[in-house]
């Protein structure tokens, strides 16, 4: 175990206290003084020096000792010395806070620009981020706030106390010791899945929820089952004689198949005719279609001069569309070139009119400028010399950066001037090699269209083709051939006969489909039947877990709870409280004898956090100055390691310390 322990401590304007400098005892300190004497003082210099913050953790708050007024004296360096005891080794830290006052250029006073913090440790004057290194070598701030202060703890947010706690007795109560523990009172393989679920990395409460939403996943499916097997019942149609049915359907196609015999053998002559015919028609089909081939043969020799020309038209009348196009878009261009070219010039003339304005500017003193701005009394002899060359100078500075911003400006324009007088030029001469090559192509066009070449009459030319003329023939010829009357034999009454009885066939069928609806629907009803045992059955699993984490739940409570409250001997904790569903939630109440740290009186809130202190003392391996602020108010104090600084509030008195 580590002591720490405050051997002395001296203060020199310090929130108040121009001097003061105390002894401690090792083990207790009493401090007594009316309210606003300087206690908490003590308590906040002590603090200060060794964590720059006071005793409400504040870094911001002041240290400076005030006049009647209320106002901070000035140039008082404000130090506070602190004799640390480290298992009987002392050592020497000093934080001293000053006010930084310098005189700027040009006045008579100083004015202060600032603070400054030194830092020494055995009056070997150091930096902060050494000092600190110093002081956190010995106790880090947190760890030492933790057991200096006895409602330190009981302010932290319930997460924080929990995690403490954790740490205190060694870590949380895992998973495996809560099942170590279950295992011991009951079956092992009633809690395989709650411990599969939580190895695989879900947290209890995610599990539990779950499993409830499975569990009542399937009540509901489970609801609607007893509903669809009795609309499945109502829906099964009545047995029938299926034999009896199935024989007639025989008997039945028997007949058709006869009926089919005797029609195929009146249609034999009729689909040979029909054979017949459509060869022959095939034929003048082919006919007509070599005709075509002959007609457009000879259109194409006919005329091919003629199709040539008008190709070349077209391309002529294409192109000359084309340069029209070029010509509208270069066109289109030069208004706005023109007018940008418009717009610089006009910039350039007012960049002209302001250089010879500029540059026609001359020096006038300006008498105010000559006088002391701080006596108000003019200048006299060197002074005003150098104050008005200092004008001129200025003057003449300013008056060459305008005129060199205004050069830059105009070259800049005359630049962009050059450029566009270039782009008008190319495109005033684009428009001009576009209207030569239009007025050519136009020339061309009108000697294509002076140069038509006369069409042939194709009719003409077939009449007189031989090949056409011997097709022709042939083609009327067999379409003679067809026009000769042929009479098809009468089937109508053996077609009437097997539509009766494939009517009556599809009646049959439909009745007997009904047999393989029935068996359907049987074993439809039979699966839902099946699944409603097993959605039963998971239901039951599924509350068989929720048993287990209920256990788990209850198990873990028991554990954590006593495992904490062992390491205290004045308090206890809930770790756990219950929700109105019954759901354990973390919580992390402070209790003495069953009564809320919050319900508590100043004096066993004392001892609580006394308590709560000596057990991060045992688990740490520390101990350090505890400060007991209201200390009158308790009578008797539990037993501590710590040395102990007890603040009491004497009526009348002055501050003094035993």
């Amino acid at each position: 175990m580590t002591y720490i322990g405050i051997v002395r401590m001296t203060l020199t304007n310090f929130k108040g206290i121009r001097s003061l400098e105390m002894n401690f005892d090792p083990e207790v300190t009493n401090v007594f003084g009316d309210n606003a004497t300087g206690k908490t003082t003590l308590m906040d210099a002590f603090l200060w020096t060794l964590f720059g913050k006071d005793s409400q953790n504040r870094a911001d708050f002041n240290i400076k000792t005030l006049d009647a007024k209320g106002k901070a004296l000035p140039k008082l360096e404000h130090e506070v010395t602190v004799v640390l005891s480290v298992d009987g080794v002392e050592t020497v830290f000093r934080r001293c806070y000053k006010e930084n006052w310098v005189k700027k250029r040009g006045t008579a006073k100083e004015v202060m620009d600032g603070h400054t913090v030194d830092y020494y440790v055995d009056d070997v004057p150091l930096s902060k981020r050494e000092y600190d290194a110093k002081v956190s070598a010995i106790c880090p701030e947190q760890l030492f706030r933790q057991i200096t202060n006895p409602s330190y703890f009981p302010s932290l947010k319930m997460q924080e106390q929990r995690r403490m706690l954790f740490e205190i007795v060694g870590g949380d109560i895992t998973n495996t010791d809560v099942f170590d523990e279950l295992i011991t009172i009951g079956n092992k393989d009633l809690y395989t899945p709650l411990i599969d679920a939580l190895n695989s990395g879900k947290t209890l409460d995610e599990y539990k929820k779950q499993v409830v939403s499975q569990k009542n996943k399937i009540k509901g499916e489970v609801a609607d089952i007893p509903g669809r097997i009795e609309e499945n019942n109502r829906n099964m149609p009545e047995e029938e004689d299926w034999v009896a049915l199935s024989s007639d359907i025989e008997e039945k196609e028997s007949e058709i198949k006869n009926y089919d015999s005797l029609i195929a053998d009146k249609s034999k002559a009729d689909e040979e005719e029909a054979g017949r015919r459509r060869g022959v028609r095939q034929q003048i089909d082919d006919k007509y279609e070599r005709m075509e081939e002959v007609k457009r043969q000879v259109k194409r020799d006919a005329n091919a001069e003629h199709d040539k020309w008008y190709s070349d038209l077209s391309a002529k009348e294409s192109e000359i569309s084309n340069f029209k196009a070029d010509i509208r878009s270069l066109e289109n261009r030069l208004p706005t070139l023109n007018n940008s070219l418009e717009e610089y010039n006009s910039q350039r003339e007012i960049l002209l009119k302001e250089y010879k304005t500029i540059n026609s500017e001359t020096f006038e003193v300006d008498s105010s400028a000559l006088v002391c701005p701080t006596c108000k009394r003019a200048f006299e002899g060197v002074d005003y010399d150098s104050k008005l060359q200092e004008m001129q100078d200025t003057f003449q500075t300013n008056k060459s950066n305008r005129l060199k911003v205004n050069v830059q400006k105009g070259t800049t324009i005359k630049a962009k001037i050059e450029e566009l007088q270039k782009q008008i030029q190319t495109v005033e001469k684009a428009i001009g090699e576009k209207k030569n090559l239009l007025s050519t192509s136009e020339s061309e066009k009108q000697q294509l269209q002076n140069s038509e070449p006369k069409t042939v009459d194709v009719i003409d030319v077939l009449e007189r083709n031989e090949k056409y003329i011997a097709l022709k023939k042939e083609a009327e010829t067999l379409e003679a051939s067809l026009k000769a009357i042929y009479t098809p034999a009468d089937v109508s009454e053996h077609i009437n006969a097997k539509k009766a009885l494939q009517s009556d066939i599809y009646a049959l069928k439909e009745r007997l489909s009904k047999r393989e609806q029935i068996e359907r629907t049987q074993k439809r009803i039979d699966e839902l039947q099946s699944q409603l045992a097993n959605m039963q059955q998971q239901i039951a699993d599924y509350e068989q877990i929720e048993a287990s984490i209920l256990d788990f739940m209850k198990s873990k409570v028991s554990l954590v709870e006593k495992r904490i409250n062992s390491a205290f001997s004045y308090v206890q904790f809930r770790m756990f409280d219950t929700q109105v569903d019954g759901t354990e939630f973390d919580t992390c109440e402070c209790m003495v004898d069953g009564t809320p740290y919050s319900d508590l009186n100043t004096a066993a809130k004392m001892n609580a956090g006394i308590d709560i202190i000596n057990a991060i003392c045992r688990a740490k391996g520390v101990t350090a100055p505890i400060w007991l602020d209201n200390r009158e108010s308790v009578c008797n104090l539990i037993p501590c390691a710590s040395q102990v600084i007890n603040l009491f509030v004497e009526r009348g008195a002055k501050l003094t310390i035993q």
